[in-house]
């Protein structure tokens, strides 16, 4: 645990399947810190896309849904789409397939961003994980890291993952998946996936997932020592 006067605000980028989620949530809870997950926010958004059947080039349209759309998470990570929970279904393939392009729209992050600057503000201490965390989110973030792996280990965590919750896909099916998602969400025009020149790479490919909290552990300790804030 921190000493009480420290409150790091930690920023996490990386590409699908690179353990963002589950690593950002551990070291949230053994810091004594809050956790969000940007990503699930975009993955609600998607959600009432696909509901709506919104299409993607009709601006007007796209825009009219994210005047009226609320998303929230709570203190317990639930994700919430109009007061509806929606936790578990935004992690289905069809809005595996579809979110990375729905992330794409320009609107669709403005109002994200404007969200998830508003937590940071209202936060002591944060950890975020997500793509464009460092870059836009939190530029001012005290650590920021980027966790990768090769893709055929993400494919192989996506794969389990999915697995765990009864969904069932191939892992050439799930490889083609994390392939697209990776293009594009590094060469989207908006707030693509970049390593900012600060920022920590880990790459997890090789790593069990204690060696990756520990890791992230010791660089914000020793970030914090080194500082004289702990």
């Amino acid at each position: 645990m921190l000493q009480d006067k420290c409150y790091p605000k930690i920023a996490i980028d990386g590409p699908a399947g690179a353990g963002k989620s589950t690593v950002a949530r551990e070291v949230a809870r053994r810091l004594q810190i809050k956790y969000l997950d940007t990503g699930a926010m975009y993955r609600a958004i998607t959600l009432k896309v696909i509901r709506e059947n919104i299409d993607l080039n009709n601006s007007v349209a796209l825009q009219e849904i994210l005047s009226i759309t609320d998303v929230q998470i709570n203190e317990d990570n639930k994700v919430f789409l109009d007061g509806e929970e929606v936790t578990v279904e935004i992690r289905s393939p069809q809005v595996n397939k579809m979110v990375s392009p729905v992330s794409c729209i320009s609107s669709v992050r403005r109002k994200m961003v404007t969200i998830q600057k508003a937590i940071v503000l209202q936060s002591k201490g944060i950890i975020m994980e997500g793509r464009d965390i460092a870059s836009r989110v939190m530029p001012d973030a005290d650590f920021k890291l980027f966790l990768d792996a090769s893709v055929e280990e993400r494919a192989r965590r996506r794969m389990k993952e999915q697995r765990d919750k009864g969904i069932m896909m191939s892992a050439l099916e799930v490889t083609r998946e994390i392939a697209a998602r990776d293009r594009i969400d590094s060469t989207r025009e908006d707030s693509p996936l970049i390593v900012v020149p600060e920022a920590i790479v880990i790459d997890t490919t090789a790593m069990a997932f204690e060696e990756v909290v520990d890791d992230i552990i010791r660089i914000v300790r020793e970030g914090l020592s080194c500082s004289g804030n702990g």
